[in-house]
């Protein structure tokens, strides 16, 4: 089937936080939304049409999770990234974010220490400091426009007696980084040794692009996958996280029944009634749609890539993964807020502060380009336009 990513589809009026709730984030009513990370692409038809097959029966009662679950999920990772999946490692919960919410809860206690990887996605920051735990932030390193670890210091801190949990955002966002094998294994042993839990958020995993390939950490690190917690989802892939589905993958019994009863406990192990059948057909009938939707991203970021050649105070580090650029304003010789009110007030688009993924992103800002050329034309034609008057007022 051939897919169209070129129709611009209006969602104000259709209760997108991007679209509609933009006015609560940004001080510019007129701001053109790129921030939040859904797509502006129609939903594979799949999709579509299974929400539309269950929404026609007139009764929308409970929902449970189908034996269907487990085994797209295991196909899934098996077809696109190699990794056997027993079905019964398989949890269901609504989102990434609140499994990590959860591990953090279960694994650790008031006090302790969570070790993240800034600038990293926010609520990375907001699950360990709103439960009370303490951030401990191995950032990474920007050097010759692109980011690295810094493994003596995530050495360090893995080896704190307070150290508990390592939360892994595996391909990174929001700097775009597919992780080495060697990287990861790294990663992983220094864990080990010092008894520090992996969870390693791969919500991104299937927008990698050619050149690169995601490793899944668990797949990689077999031999240490019972210390290992992953989080998968069909979200970014397929544009359905309003759905709220995913999956927490946990091969060691113990582990996994811990993180059971407490997802249980509150209730987040039940799905709403359109979830499963979206999740299913997605995984099972969609991957054309994905292939030719990296195939089009690709494109939007090479087109951004060129309008800034004529930007030169604003730098593209390039993504391997996501679909989210993280651009460097060093160059305008801004600081701060002054940045972001940049993007807002005078080009009048609606993006990220970098100093929302931790205050190692001040100065930069994060845009999304999952959205027809004819939006992204128009957004960087503000952007050049804002940036040129900018430069003769200096």
């Amino acid at each position: 089937m051939k897919y169209d990513f070129e129709s611009v589809i209006p969602r104000k009026g259709t209760g997108s936080t991007k679209w509609d709730h933009v006015t609560m984030r940004v001080s510019n009513p007129d701001a053109l939304p790129l921030w939040v990370a859904d797509s502006d692409f129609r939903c594979p038809e799949p999709v579509v049409e299974a929400v539309r097959r269950r929404a026609a029966h007139p009764i929308y009662g409970y929902a449970y999770v189908p034996e269907e679950f487990y085994q797209v999920t295991a196909d899934w990772l098996k077809k696109r990234h190699g990794w056997q999946v027993d079905q019964e490692w398989v949890l269901f919960c609504p989102g990434v974010v609140p499994a990590l919410a959860m591990a953090v809860q279960v694994f650790t206690e008031p006090g302790d220490e969570v070790i993240i990887q800034r600038p990293v996605y926010h609520p990375f920051t907001n699950v360990v400091t709103e439960s009370s735990r303490r951030v401990s932030s191995n950032s990474l390193v920007y050097r010759d426009g692109q980011y690295h670890i810094d493994f003596e210091d995530f050495e360090r801190r893995a080896a704190s007696p307070r150290a508990k949990v390592f939360l892994l955002c595996n391909p990174h966002n929001p700097v775009g980084r597919v992780w080495t094998e060697e990287e990861l294994i790294r990663l992983v042993r220094i864990c080990v040794r010092n008894r520090v839990l992996i969870v390693s958020d791969e919500i991104h995993a299937d927008l990698v692009y050619p050149g690169y390939s995601h490793r899944v950490l668990a797949h990689v690190a077999f031999k240490w996958a019972d210390q290992i917690i992953t989080c998968h989802a069909p979200s970014k892939t397929f544009n359905i996280p309003g759905l709220a589905a995913s999956s927490v993958i946990i091969s060691d019994p113990r582990v996994r029944k811990r993180m059971e009863q407490a997802l249980s406990a509150i209730h987040m192990n039940v799905p709403n009634a359109f979830a499963m059948e979206a999740y299913r057909a997605a995984y099972s009938q969609c991957e054309d749609y994905l292939e030719q939707q990296i195939s089009y991203l690709q494109d939007n970021i090479s087109y951004v890539e060129t309008c800034l050649r004529q930007m030169p105070g604003i730098r593209l580090v390039r993504p391997q993964a996501t679909y989210l650029l993280w651009l460097d304003c060093t160059g305008m010789g801004l600081k701060g807020e002054e940045v972001t009110g940049f993007f807002v007030e005078e080009a009048a688009l609606a993006v990220n502060p970098g100093s929302l993924f931790g205050p190692e992103g001040e100065c930069f800002v994060r845009m999304n380009i999952a959205c027809p050329r004819e939006i992204l034309r128009q957004a960087m034609s503000q952007l050049k336009n804002a940036y040129e008057k900018r430069r003769n007022v200096i």
